[in-house]
C-alpha cells in the first residue's frame, strides 16, 4: 500500500507547505505506516479497515487534556494534525526514537528507569483522563473483542470476577497499552502512541495487565534466543514499571487481571490467525 498522490496533495493544500518525501516505515494487518517530511516531519496511518475517525477523535481529545498540564507529565503525546477525508488516513507529528519494547530488547543501559518513568506515565495518564472523561465511557466489558470473550465458554465466570474488581480501581483505560506503544525519543522524552480508544472504563488493572504480559511476549517473539537468555533482565524492567506506577499496585488483583487479559489477547489472535494463537497461548502457560 502507498499514498496515493491525491491525497498527498490534499495534505499540502491543507497544511500549506510540500511534502518533500514519502518513506513507508511498517506494515501491519490493520493498517500501514509512513514518514512524510514537509516542514515538519510527520507519521500518516492509513487504515486497511474501518475509518479512523473515532481513532482521531481519541488521540485530539487526549492531546489537548495533555496540554493543559503538560508541564507536570511524564510522558507526551503526538500533535494530531489531519484526518484523512474519508478517515482513511491519520497524519500527526513524527517521533524520532525508539520503542520501548526495542530498548528492553537491545537491553540498553538505563532502560529499567524507562520502565519506571512509563508507568509513572501511566498514573499520569489514567488520572487526568478519568477526572475529565469518566462520563458516558462504555464498560470494558462492552468492548468488541472483551464482550466476544465474555461470550465464549468459561465467560460467565470471568465476566463476574471483571465486576468485581475494587469500584475505586476503575478508571478511563488507554486499552492497548504496550511497550511497543511507548516511544522514547532521541532527546529523551517519553511518547504514547498509537491512543485509539479513550472510550472505555475498567480496572486499572487491565492496562498494568496488557502492558506486563505484552512486555513478556513480544521480547520473546521479537528474539527468542536472547529473551529466554535475558529473562531476568525483563523481569527487573517489569518490576520497574509497577514501581514506576505506584505503591498502590495489589499484586493479587493483577494476576487475576492477567488471566483475563490473556484469554482475551489469545481469543483475538485467533480470529486473526490460529496458529499465532497457539504460540500466544504457550508462551502465556510457559511464563505463568
Amino acid at each position: 500500500m502507498t499514498v496515493a498522490p491525491q491525497d498527498i496533495k490534499w495534505i499540502e493544500t491543507r497544511l500549506s507547505e510540500t511534502i518533500h518525501e514519502v518513506r513507508q516505515l511498517a506494515e501491519t494487518k490493520p493498517s500501514s505506516i509512513f514518514y512524510l517530511r514537509g516542514q515538519r516531519d510527520y507519521v500518516l496511518k492509513r487504515t486497511k479497515r474501518v475509518p479512523l475517525g473515532r481513532e482521531f477523535e481519541s488521540l485530539q481529545k487526549v492531546y489537548d487534556l495533555w496540554l493543559t498540564q503538560k508541564a507536570c507529565l511524564e510522558f507526551r503525546v503526538p500533535k494530531p494534525y489531519l484526518l484523512g477525508p474519508e478517515g482513511q488516513f491519520i497524519l500527526m507529528a513524527y517521533i524520532d526514537g525508539e520503542t520501548l519494547l526495542a530498548k528492553l530488547i537491545a537491553e540498553e543501559e538505563g532502560v529499567e528507569t524507562l520502565f519506571s518513568r512509563a508507568g509513572r506515565g501511566l498514573k499520569q495518564y489514567h488520572d487526568l483522563m478519568t477526572d475529565r472523561m469518566h462520563d458516558g465511557a462504555e464498560d470494558l466489558s462492552e468492548y468488541e473483542y472483551m464482550a466476544d470473550t465474555l461470550r465464549q465458554p468459561g465467560g460467565s465466570l470471568m465476566r463476574e470476577r471483571l465486576g468485581n474488581f475494587p469500584p475505586e480501581t476503575r478508571r478511563v483505560l488507554f486499552k492497548d497499552f504496550t511497550p511497543a506503544n511507548v516511544m522514547v525519543s532521541e532527546a529523551g522524552h517519553i511518547y504514547f502512541v498509537d491512543i485509539q480508544e479513550i472510550f472505555y472504563t475498567g480496572s486499572l488493572y487491565y492496562d498494568l495487565a496488557r502492558f506486563i504480559d505484552t512486555t513478556k511476549v513480544f521480547s520473546i517473539i521479537k528474539k527468542p534466543a536472547r529473551a529466554l537468555r535475558g529473562i531476568h533482565h525483563i523481569r527487573r524492567a517489569v518490576q520497574a514499571f509497577l514501581s514506576g506506577y505506584g505503591h498502590e499496585v495489589d499484586h493479587g488483583l493483577l494476576k487475576r487481571m492477567q488471566v483475563i487479559h490473556q484469554k482475551e489477547h489469545v481469543y483475538i489472535k485467533n480470529t486473526v490467525t490460529p496458529m499465532n494463537a497457539l504460540v500466544l497461548r504457550t508462551l502465556y502457560t510457559v511464563l505463568k
